[in-house]
């Protein structure tokens, strides 16, 4: 593997040290200084595995130590598990994806037979939404779809359901589709200045800007929002779409920069906070770059389902990995997409083995 200068931030490395953590200052301070580095962030996991088992850390290298060097170094030190570099990683464009929101039209007003499943349509459902009812429109395949209205007919979700973090490029909070199915942090007052709960972010009502370090998640580019469309429209409310879940709490988790950019380190301090907050699922639309020990235990040690795009490329992920998608976890779910005719989408990563599932992903109308 070739890693270039481009490939991560220059002078920092991610390091996770051997050994406990019962004196967690000591040993930080200590490794550091014995680099001539300083400590940017320290990261813990929970009790699921990697704070019983060694301290993962962020630092800043002094001044003409380069991170190839550093990492050099740290391989041949004995308190070091592994060491790597703080990866970049840029968000891949979304292909034929609609970023707007579809003009107001009503389904197609196709009934399902007397002797067919129940189903409820609601008044945001239109004819664009091919993923959630398929019915042929737009020269589609009947029922290629996720048989959404069969689900709603039983369930349109909850406000005080699991909380769905949707780590991605932020979500416009105050989108008027979206804001009654926003996450609120009951520990904290909104806009008083305090961290109110005591968990190191200020003001974070409705998620976390990892990229920024920052309470405020808001979108500036658009892709997380679009995810939180569909996975959270407010449902039946005869304004913009329907999500799948009608009702739901989506937790914001700004990962990426609003130019669409990130780094390993912004990525480790989402996760922290998810699993820190109680998310039960994430969303990761997004991939590519280089494998990351440290993300993958991060992921590892989260109690949470972990939903993880395929990667757009038209790669076989069996034989070409694509991250984060590819860890070997028993919590991620690798998801290609799928056309309106039920086909694999010409730009989707594949794989038998390393892909789990297929969803609806070509032509996808959302909030925008």
């Amino acid at each position: 593997m070739v890693i270039r200068s481009g490939d991560f931030v220059p002078g920092q490395v991610i390091v996770k040290l051997k050994g406990d953590n019962h004196s967690i200052a000591p040993v930080e301070d200590n490794f550091a200084d014995k680099y001539g580095a300083t400590v940017a962030d320290s990261f813990d996991f929970g009790p699921q595995g990697i704070v019983d088992q060694g301290k993962m850390l962020q630092l800043v290298l002094p001044e003409g130590v380069t991170t190839e060097q550093a990492l050099a170094k740290m391989a041949q030190d004995p308190n070091v598990a592994y060491a790597e570099p703080n990866f970049i990683y840029r968000l891949e464009q979304p292909i034929r994806e609609g970023g707007q929101q579809p003009p107001a039209q009503q389904p197609p007003a196709q009934q399902p037979p007397a002797e067919g499943p129940a189903q409820f349509l609601p008044n945001d459902l239109t004819g664009e939404l091919w993923g959630m009812h398929n019915t042929g429109q737009n020269g589609g395949k009947a029922d290629a779809d996720i048989d959404a209205p069969e689900a709603w007919a039983i369930h349109t979700g909850r406000n005080d359901a699991p909380i769905i973090a949707v780590i991605d490029t932020g979500i416009d909070y105050n989108h008027p589709d979206l804001k009654d199915n926003m996450w609120t942090n009951p520990g904290e007052i909104a806009g008083d200045g305090i961290d109110n709960d005591g968990n190191g972010i200020i003001d974070d009502v409705h998620g976390y800007n990892a990229i920024g370090d920052n309470g405020d998640p808001m979108d500036g580019h658009g892709h997380g929002t679009h995810c939180a469309g569909t996975i959270a429209g407010v449902g039946d409310n005869g304004e913009g779409v329907v999500g799948v879940n009608h009702k739901a709490q989506l937790m914001a988790v700004k990962i990426f920069s609003d130019e669409g950019s990130t780094d390993s380190a912004a990525i480790l301090r989402a996760i922290e906070y998810t699993t820190k907050m109680g998310a039960k699922i994430t969303s990761n639309s997004w991939g590519g770059g280089f494998s990351s020990q440290a993300q993958k235990e991060a992921f590892a040690a989260s109690p949470a389902l972990h939903i993880m795009a395929a990667g757009n490329n038209g790669l076989n992920n069996d034989f070409i990995p694509n991250y984060p998608s590819n860890y070997d976890l028993p919590n991620n779910l690798a998801v290609a997409a799928s056309d309106r005719n039920d086909n694999k989408a010409g730009f989707s990563n594949f794989g038998a083995r390393k892909v789990d599932i297929a969803a609806p992903g070509v032509d996808i109308w959302s909030a925008a």
